[in-house]
């Protein structure tokens, strides 16, 4: 069976985008465990979202801003969490991006961020083989 053969057998209507729950421990707020319903990113915005984090000067890339990209994908990702404007009042955040401040810690938010390019199809790079090759 060849690759149309197989997609046209498959249903249609199946098609959603990869979830993931995690459960970190929040240092910030002495170690308490949340769940972060996590989402794959859709390519297009995934694309606007590293677009918008890399800086051009005459024709040159200068810079990635690497947090603005984690953070945009973090809102994007966990929008259930940090696009919520109950949990921006109650943590007095006026947006996404101050939240994200406010509660994660650095190792926190790369956590997310992975888990959330591993959902968009991105493989998390296995240090072993890495170090191996």
């Amino acid at each position: 069976m060849n690759t149309v053969e197989k997609l046209l057998k498959l249903d249609a209507k199946k098609l959603k985008m990869p979830e993931k729950d995690i459960v970190l421990k929040l240092n910030r707020l002495g170690g308490e465990e949340i769940v972060f319903p996590c989402k794959a990113i859709d390519a297009e915005l995934y694309a606007e979202i590293q677009e918008g984090s890399i800086e051009i000067r005459k024709g040159d890339i200068k810079k990635i801003n690497m947090y603005e990209m984690k953070i945009r994908t973090l809102v994007e990702g966990c929008p259930d969490i940090f696009k919520s404007s109950e949990v921006m009042s109650h943590f007095d955040a006026p947006t996404p991006k101050e939240l994200i401040k406010k509660l994660l810690l650095s190792g926190e938010i790369d956590e997310l961020y992975n888990t959330i390019n591993e959902l968009s199809g991105y493989e998390k790079d296995d240090e072993d083989d890495i170090k191996n090759s």
